[in-house]
C-alpha cells in the first residue's frame, strides 16, 4: 500500500487572512488591521490567538481559535486557493517553531492482483511492432 504524507506550510499573512475570513462564521468581526500580534499555541493542539486592538473592546483584547477552528479556515483557504486535497486523506493541523501547517496522510489500496508490468511491457511493444 503507497503511503502519500503531504505538509502544506502557511505563512503568517496567509493564517491571518485565512483566520479573519473564517471569524465571520463565528460572528468575530475582524479586520486584517485590527491584528496587532498572532501567538500560536501547540502546547497540547494547536491554537491561534489575535492580539488586536482595543478599540474592538474584546475580552483581553484576544481573539482566540481553536484547533478544529485554524484547520477548518486553512482547510477553506486551501480551497479557495485551489490548492488540492484528496477528499478521503487523514487531515492534521501543526506547528513547528517557524510555521503553522497542514499534515494530509493517505493510504491508497493497490489491487496487486492486476498489477503486471510485464504484460504492460508487451502490450506496448507489440502495438509498436504491428504499426512497423
Amino acid at each position: 500500500m503507497p503511503l502519500e504524507i503531504k505538509h502544506i506550510y502557511f505563512t503568517e499573512s496567509e493564517l491571518r487572512k485565512a483566520l479573519v475570513n473564517f471569524s465571520v462564521l463565528n460572528k468575530k468581526h475582524i479586520r486584517l488591521e485590527d491584528i496587532q500580534e498572532s501567538i500560536v499555541d501547540s502546547a497540547e493542539s494547536v491554537q491561534v490567538s489575535f492580539l488586536v486592538d482595543r478599540a474592538l473592546q474584546l475580552e483581553n483584547n484576544t481573539v482566540i481559535f481553536s484547533n478544529s477552528e485554524v484547520a477548518a479556515a486553512l482547510l477553506a483557504f486551501c480551497m479557495v486557493s485551489k490548492i488540492p486535497l484528496p477528499r478521503k486523506g487523514i487531515k492534521e493541523l501543526h506547528a513547528n517553531d517557524e510555521k503553522i501547517y497542514l499534515k494530509i496522510q493517505l493510504d491508497q489500496e493497490i489491487n496487486f492482483e492486476k498489477y503486471n508490468i510485464n504484460n504492460m511491457i508487451q502490450n506496448s511493444s507489440g502495438a509498436h511492432n504491428k504499426s512497423k
